[in-house]
């Protein structure tokens, strides 16, 4: 009776045990989990915020240097003609139609160095609304340029400078930041003025204020002292909000705290309205300025408070199940739910990665900008939701940069490495053309901080377009197979190459670059060890042998057919065996187009740059008889000029008698097939690329500046592309015009 009795309460008494046992588990459970996910997404804003900063730093400091450097092209012209005052005018103005991002530039000289101009000289050239370009003297006793610091700084410095942004009433009517360059007078020595090349605030604003992390995310940019030299557009951002953010900045009281990489510094503020972090950096070099992007906790943290609601909720669920499960099982499913909730949860994220990696990698068809003289296809199909394989093409100047590669290790650490080294190899090829050298940078790179251990097989090439000249450097990657055509059909062999060690492991070795020629019709086929280690259901590997058998029976195919009848080979062998490792494939096809020529002269020239005059009236013709006249013409006279001038200059230094000249002849030939012309410039001087020359040093003569500088720039900008290599001894330069549209 009394057993009978005391059975419901006992069971009472223990399921509100059980429960409250369970409440307090499952809210440590959900506190760990919500302390763990913040922490991580803590981590991922600070890599994301340092992204961000340097991006947008490299588009400040890239229109900055650009800037910086048509000044400094300009510098030896100003110089040079520093005898004569009105040639102001014209130096200015071309300097800043060359130059899109400029919102002006001017030279102002010390008071009364041109007697005639009197006691103020300053010629300026303004980019106006409508993109033209007014020039005209602003000095005057209204404008007394003498009493700006920087033109007092200009006098003692000895190298150029930038200033801290300005309102500038006078020249550029606008709110600006310049780049100062100070005048001297060689032959006397001594500083006798200042140029300026102006950059609009509201120019960079316009460049910067986009694309940002999360949707009320903004970017501020200070001087070294915290002034704000470029704030957000108030229709998005109040300048109460931007002025606090300064305030925290330069407030010495505030708690800060550095980065994990060290790279920046973040300042959390809580407020009435919204709460949210501050990451700032100094830029590197001139100007000395900070960059600072402002995330909110509302928007970075949405999804966490979102999980947080749903999981109060599943947990009030569990509470009525368990209540009935007590009563009849005592076994409670909540354990499994939960861990099904963080599986749906993480196969989400996964395929967000995945995404995202997907979309760090070139089109499946890469974009060539209307080159047909190659063919590109690639493909990577990763093992899991995220790999480690990585693959990039692009062409530059005429070559066609490439490379193919494997990270040890799978999963989202590998997929890290893969996103870093494919950005790399893209910011440094666009520079870089020895892949030797570009081998080099990413080793060094990839040894820094290596605390993972981890390495990366890397496979880099160069192709020249016009000539089919292939420049390769392997570092322990998979050799690729090359199928070419001969007399006898078609050819499929591997690639002689050395094996070389993979990028990561040793920060001194260096890298061997080897060199092969494709011919037209000619395909390189590239692959990771995903392609020879691909396993069928019984455990075997698709092999080597295999491969070579397969690429026999499809050696005819170009690039992207080529890629496709790979891909459904593999799939075909592996059947419903699971894949063990990412597998990509790279396909570069060669098909250079054989041009329609209707006209095809050359002009054979000494080296002395007094036959240049021959030149221009050579090219004068050749135009007449396309029919191309202004604004076209004078532009590839000028570019031509400009290209055969640095020829003489460089490919001959030492040439100074009228036989050495003779003998060291300088050839151009011009071509057109109606759409495009070419100009061939052929010597058989040292070997110099200009496409890779440093910017000019105005300080120095022109007999000692070394090669590049204003001449290839002027060239830059007025052809649509510029190709250098070196073959039999020979610099062979090539520069392309597109002419169908009269332009």
């Amino acid at each position: 009776m009394n057993s009978s009795t005391h059975l419901p309460s006992f069971w009472k008494r223990r399921g509100l045990l059980v429960m409250i046992t369970a409440a307090v588990l499952i809210e440590l459970l959900s506190g760990a989990q919500y302390y763990s996910t913040h922490r991580l997404m803590e981590n991922e804003l600070e890599k994301h915020a340092e992204q961000e900063l340097t991006m947008k730093a490299i588009l400040v400091k890239g229109n900055l240097n650009y800037a910086e450097d048509i000044l400094k092209d300009f510098m030896w012209k100003i110089e040079a003609h520093i005898d004569t005052p009105d040639s102001a005018y014209t130096t200015m103005r071309r300097m800043v139609e060359l130059a899109p991002n400029l919102q002006g530039g001017g030279i102002a000289f010390r008071p009364y160095y041109y007697p005639s101009k009197g006691q103020y000289y300053e010629v300026y050239a303004r980019r106006t609304h409508d993109g033209k370009v007014e020039v005209e003297q602003i000095g005057g006793p209204n404008h007394d340029y003498t009493k700006y610091d920087f033109y007092q700084q200009a006098f003692h410095a000895t190298k150029g400078f930038w200033v801290d942004p300005y309102e500038d009433h006078e020249g550029a009517q606008a709110t600006i930041t310049s780049y100062v360059q100070p005048i001297i007078n060689n032959a006397r020595n001594e500083v006798v003025g200042m140029a300026m090349a102006d950059v609009s605030l509201r120019w960079l604003t316009d460049t910067i204020d986009r694309r940002h992390i999360y949707p009320s995310s903004f970017l501020l940019l200070l001087t070294e002292e915290g002034i704000p030299v470029i704030r957000p557009s108030e229709d998005r951002i109040s300048k109460e909000a931007s002025d606090f953010v300064i305030g925290l900045i330069n407030d010495s009281t505030v708690t800060r705290q550095k980065s994990s990489s060290g790279r920046s510094t973040s300042i959390y503020f809580d407020t009435d309205k919204r709460d949210g972090t501050v990451f700032y950096a100094n830029m590197k070099g001139q100007p000395h300025w900070q960059i600072a992007v402002v995330c909110f906790d509302d928007e970075v943290y949405a999804p966490l408070s979102q999980l947080r609601v749903w999981l109060l909720f599943l947990m009030l669920v569990a509470f009525g199940i368990l209540l009935f499960v007590i009563w009849r099982f005592a076994v409670s499913e909540n354990t499994l739910q939960t861990k099904m909730l963080e599986q749906e949860r993480m196969a989400g994220e996964l395929h967000v990665a995945s995404n995202i990696q997907q979309a760090l990698l070139p089109a499946n068809e890469i974009e060539l900008n209307g080159i047909s003289d190659v063919c590109v296809e690639g493909r990577l199909i990763p093992a899991k939701a995220v790999g480690g394989d990585l693959y990039n093409a692009f062409v530059r100047d005429g070559k066609l940069f490439f490379c193919i590669g494997d990270v040890s290790g799978k999963g989202v650490p590998a997929a890290i490495i893969m996103a870093i080294v494919q950005t790399m190899f893209h910011s440094i090829a666009l520079r870089e053309s020895n892949p030797a050298h570009i081998m080099d940078t990413l080793n060094g790179a990839a040894c820094r901080n290596n605390k993972a251990n981890m390495f990366i097989t890397l496979f880099i090439g160069v192709i020249d377009l016009p000539t089919g000249h292939l420049r390769y450097c392997n570092a322990g990657h998979d050799v690729p197979i090359q199928t070419r055509p001969h007399k006898d059909g078609f050819g499929v062999a591997l690639l002689d190459t050395k094996a070389n060690l993979p990028i990561g492991l040793f920060s001194d070795f260096t890298y061997e670059m080897q060199e092969a020629t494709m011919v037209p019709g000619s395909t390189l086929f590239l692959y990771t060890d995903g392609l020879t280690e691909a396993r069928n259901e019984r455990n075997e590997m698709l092999g080597m042998k295999r491969v070579m058998e397969m690429m026999t029976g499809l050696k005819e195919k170009p690039a992207k057919q080529l890629v496709e009848a790979v891909t459904e080979h593999v799939a075909e062998f592996s059947g419903n065996a699971e894949q063990s490792d990412d597998l990509t494939l790279l396909a570069i096809s060669y098909t250079p187009k054989v041009e329609q020529l209707i006209l095809d002269e050359e002009l054979t020239l000494s080296n002395d740059v007094k036959d240049v005059a021959r030149l221009s009236a050579f090219i004068k013709d050749v135009l007449v008889r396309l029919n191309i006249g202004k604004p076209l013409a004078p532009k590839l006279r000028l570019a031509l000029e400009e290209a055969v001038v640095n020829v003489m200059e460089y490919a001959y230094p030492k040439s100074s008698t009228p036989e050495g000249r003779m003998e060291e002849a300088v050839k151009i030939r011009v071509t057109s097939d109606g759409q495009r012309m070419k100009f061939i410039i052929t010597d058989s001087g040292v070997s110099f690329d200009p496409t890779e020359a440093a910017t000019a040093n105005t300080k120095l003569s022109a007999e000692e500046r070394p090669v590049g500088g204003l001449g290839i720039l002027l060239v830059r900008e007025l052809m649509d592309s510029i190709n250098y290599e070196r073959t039999d001894g020979k610099n062979i330069l090539t520069l392309t015009k597109t002419i169908n549209n009269r332009q």
